[in-house]
């Protein structure tokens, strides 16, 4: 067999020399002979990462535009968004799982060049989509009013929230097809254009909902009701654009003709089998997250204040997490897609690397200064010292648990994109339920360590995934995984090359006067 791999310059890493800090395991076939391009690799990651913290970053703002514009309405107004919200969060991870299954086998059929597959893919990832979002939107709208009730709402966010739940649940369609579609240019390497979307439709979020809110620019003054219309416009947008930079495939997906619209079972079970794991997996960090709470407020109202502060802080320090997971579920799936196992691993190895850096530096940066955090975050009143207390406690705790926190990120992205998304489903199960919840109790309420025992359980939960998705990872099985396997291409071995945006697909193949040939007998 002949391996192509292509050569810019840069150091090249063969397979059987890369460092196992992180993993080990056989590659597929004869790829464990397979020189890989370091250079292009390191910012073949950069290059994905990068958009993808981005837009996660801008989703969230997304959410704090919406609640500061409400809070000029009132409090009930204020907690019908955020009780909407949370149940919201319920439904995304049906939707995010359907992406993160678009996005592993999209990648697999870009790196094994199998574009009719791609296609084919991202329409029937798009077809389950509109069939499972719709469900939903019509449970959301039908049982609004019993959801917030049983979330113990009182009757005036009750009333407010639900008909703000009824309005947005008429744009869940949008919103899940955004996610999927994202998705399936995530699984070629475009995170850009997904963050500049996500960039565009938060303009468009503020300059529909102002005037809609309060009744400016000669709009109607629609309160709560604006609210929820602008961000479906602002979805409806968003769906708009990426479906029309899909049919237009410059990205090297594309989802036009009537060619892979029928329904596939083939492609739709291949689809489940990724997405329904990664939706348990969303499912069991959500149910523990809630319970969580229950622990905090047990130790009273000011600590909970310290929790939350505390709490955005460390959700700052995620986004590079859930960049370079992403950047290693893309590169993982397209090398396996290509046969080459061997840069899949070190894509691995430097998205890895990358995120502990970035991850150690947040954590640095929480335990220096966690105290001016507090101070500048902390309401003034009676007990504004015990919440700053309690936060600065917490916050220089969970700074030791970055660096596992950085590894189970990425290890967990690594095996999705190799099509093992049930290990991380159990892996998180078990970090969360048999470990973070119990000690969270025992440490902040049995042994009175107050908040700084909760996050002390918390950084328990990410030594224990780290060190689970490192077990998982070094046994090699995710380079074995079905959707790894080419059926298609037997001789030639291309690794995938970076994807830029607007680049069409007849571009993506290295040229031969730039390529090291190495021979595997």
């Amino acid at each position: 067999m002949v391996n192509v791999c292509p050569v810019r310059g840069d150091r090249d890493i063969v397979a059987g020399q890369i460092p196992t800090a992180v993993g080990g395991g056989d590659a597929v076939g004869s790829t464990s002979d397979m020189t890989v391009n370091q250079g292009e690799i390191r910012r073949d990651v950069l290059r994905i990462a990068w958009p993808s913290i981005l837009e996660n970053l801008l989703q969230s703002v997304l959410g704090v535009i919406t609640i500061f514009m409400v809070s000029q309405l009132g409090s009930a107004e204020v907690a019908a968004v955020g009780a909407s919200q949370q149940l919201q969060m319920l439904f995304i991870s049906a939707f995010f799982a359907l992406s993160m299954g678009a996005t592993v086998i999209v990648a697999h059929a870009y790196g094994a060049r199998q574009h009719d597959s791609i296609g084919v893919a991202a329409k029937q990832a798009t077809l389950a989509t509109i069939v499972l979002s719709s469900i939903i939107a019509i449970i959301v709208f039908v049982f609004a009013e019993p959801m917030l009730r049983w979330m113990g709402a009182d009757s005036d966010v009750i009333a407010q929230g639900t008909r703000f739940q009824q309005i947005s649940a008429i744009g869940y369609i949008f919103m899940a097809l955004m996610f999927v579609l994202g998705g399936a240019m995530r699984g070629v390497g475009d995170t850009r254009t997904p963050m500049l979307v996500t960039l565009g439709i938060n303009v468009i979020n503020v300059a529909v909902a102002w005037p809609l809110i309060f009744g400016t620019l000669g709009m109607p003054e629609l309160g709560l009701d604006g609210a929820a219309i602008a961000q479906n416009v602002s979805r409806f947008v968003g769906f708009v654009i990426l479906a029309w930079i899909l049919f237009r495939g410059k990205n090297g997906v594309s989802i036009a003709g009537r060619e892979g619209w029928r329904p596939d079972v083939s492609f739709l079970r291949r689809l489940a089998d990724i997405s329904i794991p990664a939706m348990g997996e969303s499912l069991l960090r959500g149910g523990g997250q809630i319970l969580f709470v229950v622990v905090v407020f047990m130790l009273g109202t000011a600590v909970a204040a310290g929790h939350n502060i505390a709490q955005q802080a460390v959700f700052l320090s995620m986004f590079p997490g859930f960049g370079f997971s992403m950047a290693a579920t893309a590169l993982v799936g397209q090398s396996l897609g290509a046969g080459n196992a061997a840069r899949a691993k070190a894509a691995t190895l430097t998205a890895t690397r990358a995120c502990i850096v970035w991850m150690s530096a947040m954590g640095v940066f929480f335990f220096v200064f966690a105290v001016p955090i507090m101070e500048f975050s902390a309401p003034d009143g009676a007990d504004r010292q015990q919440i700053i207390d309690a936060g600065v406690a917490a916050l220089r705790v969970i700074a030791f648990a970055q660096p596992f926190q950085a590894i189970g990120f990425v290890l967990a992205g690594a095996l999705r994109g190799g099509g093992d998304t049930r290990f991380p489903m159990f892996s998180t199960g078990i970090a969360m339920w048999v470990f973070r919840l119990p000690l969270a109790y025992v440490f902040a309420i049995t042994f009175d360590l107050g908040l700084a025992g909760v996050y002390l359980a918390m950084a328990a939960d990410n030594a224990i995934l780290m060190v689970l998705n490192i077990w998982r990872y070094r046994q090699g099985k995710w380079t074995t995984s079905r959707l790894a396997t080419r059926h298609d291409i037997e001789e030639t071995t291309v690794p995938p090359p970076a994807v830029e945006a607007g680049v069409p697909p007849g571009t993506l193949t290295p040229k031969p006067e730039t390529d090291a040939i190495t021979a595997n007998g």
